[in-house]
């Protein structure tokens, strides 16, 4: 039985009655874990059912089965309030006491839901919905499908949607699409009228307990350390991040990603700064990808655009700065492709 009083609980940020619920949690703390205890629960007492994402194929497989055994529901079987039900699934549906209670599926073909009905859901979990460097990759429009998916699961019904995710790097494109960010000073923050809250997990005694066991003391101190223990994102740096000064200059706009960024510049101490505000009156805007050039924008060349060479220019000299980590991983994925030119 897990020690409840070290690992994480819904119960806080479900009391907020957000639509969307994203989760940020150090690995282990036990999101996962009580993400299946909370559905299994509800549709023991409600007989409310879940859908169960992840967003490839291969990513679904390994969390259901394991050398042809079934193991979704591993972690919460002999959970002392669970005790004298049994659990079983298999590779794309769950069953409590022999009752289908939940469906599992990817992402990337949930296009296949529109054929079907799901009118006793009431709860989606999309595990690990931030994702590492290596050979995944968010989809296309991963949104997009997302949303889709919560519409043909909800048919005009409010449908819960818990996101889990490691503290790999604050960019995604959730917190993109919706201008999400991170609670400060308290542990959780909502957006949109509440429809979205977001919980930045900051379990103290959990930490203080896994620093204690023989890896924790290995990785303490180490960058992994702090992303394992201490759940600070393992893929971002803090360098150039730093607010426009007062005196600066706005100068123009910039679009990413269907995103605008206004470029400010402080002629007094040098320095160039990327942020989200912006004179929504300014006619100079530019782009610098097909994807986001229209009717309204000048599509630059990189390699010979004053205004482009200017921002790199600065980040050479270190006089570049984004006023957060979300700006400043959205525009270095590009600034990075024209640092030697």
């Amino acid at each position: 039985m897990k020690d409840e009083n070290i690992f994480y609980s819904l119960h806080k940020i479900l009391s907020y009655n957000a639509l969307l619920n994203f989760i940020i949690g150090e690995r282990g703390v036990g999101k996962s874990y009580d993400s299946k205890k909370y559905v299994a629960k509800r549709f023991i007492k409600k007989h409310k059912q879940f859908v169960y994402l992840r967003r490839y194929k291969t990513e679904l497989k390994q969390a259901m089965m394991k050398n042809g055994v079934p193991i979704f529901f591993d972690q919460i079987k002999n959970d002392a309030e669970l005790k004298g039900h049994k659990f079983s699934n298999k590779q794309d549906t769950m069953y409590i006491d022999d009752k289908l209670c939940g469906f599992a599926m990817p992402l990337s073909i949930a296009n296949i839901l529109k054929s079907s009905t799901y009118e006793n859901v009431d709860t989606i979990i999309f595990d690990e919905f931030i994702i590492d460097k290596g050979n995944y990759h968010y989809l296309q429009n991963e949104v997009i499908q997302l949303l889709d998916v919560i519409e043909t699961v909800a048919r005009l019904r409010d449908i819960r949607v818990i996101f889990l995710g490691n503290a790999i790097s604050i960019t995604n494109p959730y917190f993109t699409f919706f201008n999400l960010s991170l609670p400060y000073n308290t542990d959780i923050k909502t957006f949109k009228d509440g429809l979205i809250a977001v919980q930045y997990i900051k379990n103290l005694k959990y930490r203080e307990v896994k620093k204690n066991t023989r890896f924790g003391k290995l990785i303490d101190g180490t960058e992994y350390g702090k992303y394992a223990i201490d759940n600070e994102f393992l893929r971002d740096s803090k360098s150039f991040i730093k607010k426009k000064s007062k005196t600066c200059k706005f100068y123009f706009i910039l679009t990413i990603n269907s995103k605008y960024y206004g470029i400010w510049c402080d002629y007094k101490n040098g320095f160039m700064y990327i942020s989200n505000d912006y004179d929504p009156n300014c006619p100079v805007i530019f782009s610098i990808t097909s994807d986001d050039h229209n009717e309204n924008t000048l599509l630059i060349r990189c390699r010979t655009s004053p205004f482009f060479k200017s921002i790199i220019e600065h980040y050479r000299l270190a006089r570049l700065c984004f006023e957060n980590q979300q700006i400043k991983n959205n525009v270095m994925q590009y600034l990075t492709k024209y640092l030697t030119y």
